[in-house]
């Protein structure tokens, strides 16, 4: 998208959650809905009838969504600046002043209650390192650590103090990248204030007690038309692919569909199941694997999860009751994995359909450093564990089970694409012996994680893209300008950087510094 990665120099010294409330649904209607007689790159647009709703193109009315929507409205602030950075015809390294240097965030713990617990949660003690005023509660739950510029959860940046003031100032991130565009966003020429442009990721820290919902997320022409038909529901126009990096060894969750031959396996072995979904449904995965099908999935898989998504209530109920009872029988050494994820989401959502979920989706088990992308209209529910969370700024969510909150069947399963293939896990692509990164195939966002040793530097390159830092382990200084300006960092410090802008991440002479750098996708 521009200039590749530069490898670092080292030497040896010296982001469910649309949690909304009317104030933050003005702000993203505000944000998102650029006059189109504005001079952007798009202003020219046709209009556009009877857009794909899913990545499928295919359609059948009872299936399918079929759009109607202005692709204008796909256009927001984010994707502008996404327009703007793959536009730019330069990419010089640009010098470091008091304008556009490195700046301290304070960024927004958010309480779920799928979050941990109190100070057993990451996103509480990294808030807590942040925030001199922040105080954990003890029976409270953390679940997310926003960094980035969504109304929802904005972070403040930290500026100087005004002549004759003695307290440092804050500001909301937006304003202040919106304030110079070309300075801080990269948007090359916007030097006036404008709120054309917008960062094009959301960064997240996760701390997992109970499972997430299950969902997915629409991709740009379904969410234009969802924001369109049900604003007050689904707050953003623009799409939310996003890749989760786990940070312990404990990170699990669903995604996607299994194979064929998986849900036909497991339908037979919990028959509570092809009791819900009904005789039809079993006998199209039964004999697709019987007569050796090797065909597109979509029709069967989708047929598989609209009977099971809408089935009576009562029935669900009674066979969720016959198979919990008949997993609690079993004795504990022979439990499967699958069997006891069931029965821990029919204990932490007992009566919910979703706890037939694992049976026809992908179980992930991860480590720490494993990382995988989940796309739009793709289907998935984190279980447990801590993760980084990087995506695009939005955060639209279609949700269908184990969840109190809304849940829209009817759309979710018409907009799955209903690929039936286990996720790709990625350790990240080693760039040189400080710095991994973690590149999803959209250009909305990447990650890189940098370990420095102890009494060591390493170059962060200058790149087209904004970013913000956080500092997850150890102590040091990031330093600019031939160190003539200088930020201290230690656990849960998280920072700013414009774009064109380099620094030097100093690790203390007695403390390594492992720190992650979040990005619009410059990689690809």
């Amino acid at each position: 998208m521009s200039k590749p990665h530069r490898p670092g120099t080292a030497q040896a010294s010296g982001q469910y959650n649309d949690e909304y409330n009317d104030i933050a649904h003005e702000k993203m209607r505000s944000k998102h809905y650029v006059p189109r007689q504005r001079p952007i790159a798009w202003r020219t647009t046709p209009l556009i009838n009877n857009l794909p709703g899913s990545c499928d193109d295919e359609y059948f009315d009872e299936y399918n969504i079929t759009t109607s929507v202005d692709l204008s409205m796909v256009r927001n602030a984010s994707a502008n600046a996404l327009v703007a950075l793959t536009t730019r015809t330069f990419d010089d390294e640009v010098e470091v002043t008091e304008e556009n240097c490195l700046r301290p965030l304070e960024c927004v713990a958010q309480s779920y209650a799928w979050g941990k617990i109190g100070s057993d949660s990451l996103v509480a003690r990294l808030k807590d390192a942040q925030s001199a005023d922040f105080e954990i509660g003890d029976d409270k739950p953390y679940a997310e650590l926003w960094i980035g510029t969504h109304p929802n959860g904005m972070s403040n940046i930290i500026l100087p103090p005004l002549d004759g003031e003695d307290q440092p100032r804050k500001e909301p991130l937006v304003k202040y990248v919106q304030s110079n565009p070309d300075m801080h966003l990269g948007v090359e020429g916007v030097h006036e204030p404008s709120e054309d442009y917008d960062l094009t990721f959301l960064f997240k820290v996760l701390s997992i007690e109970k499972v997430l919902s299950i969902q997915a997320h629409p991709d740009k022409y379904l969410a234009a038309q969802l924001h369109t038909s049900r604003p007050k529901v689904y707050k953003d126009p623009n799409h939310k692919p996003e890749m989760a990096v786990a940070l312990d060894d404990n990170f699990e969750a669903m995604s996607g569909f299994r194979s064929l031959v998986d849900i036909a396996s497991n339908i037979l072995e919990y028959p509570e199941l092809a009791n819900v979904i009904g005789i039809d449904a079993k006998r199209d995965v039964i004999d697709a694997i019987e007569r050796g099908f090797n065909g597109d999935p979509k029709p069967i898989l989708q047929e598989l999860f609209r009977a099971y998504m809408t089935a009576r209530d009562e029935l669900v109920q009674e066979n969720l009751v016959k198979m919990c009872e008949r997993l609690s029988a079993k004795e504990d050494s022979k439990l499967t994995d699958l069997d006891r994820l069931i029965l821990k989401l029919a204990n932490q959502f007992p009566g919910d359909s979703g706890v037939f979920a694992p049976i026809i989706f992908n179980y992930l088990k991860l480590k720490k450093g494993d990382a995988f992308y989940i796309g739009a209209n793709e289907p998935h529910a984190y279980i447990k564990g801590e993760i980084l969370e990087c995506m695009a700024c939005s955060d639209n969510v279609v949700r269908a089970g184990l969840t109190p909150k809304l849940k829209d069947v009817d759309t979710l399963v018409k907009m799955l694409t209903y690929k039936s293939t286990m996720p790709e896990i990625s350790r990240g692509e080693r760039i040189d012996q400080n710095c991994l990164l973690y590149v999803p195939p959209v250009d909305d966002f990447a990650i890189e994680v940098i370990e420095v040793p102890a009494g060591s530097s390493y170059s962060l390159p200058d790149v087209l893209s904004p970013s913000v830092i956080l500092t997850l382990e150890g102590s040091g200084k990031l330093q600019q300008n031939g160190n003539r300006i200088t930020m201290d960092v230690s656990f849960g410090k998280a920072a700013f950087m414009s774009a064109n802008t380099t620094a030097l991440v100093v690790a203390d002479d007695n403390s390594s510094l492992k720190i992650v750098r979040a990005l619009s996708n410059v990689h690809l």
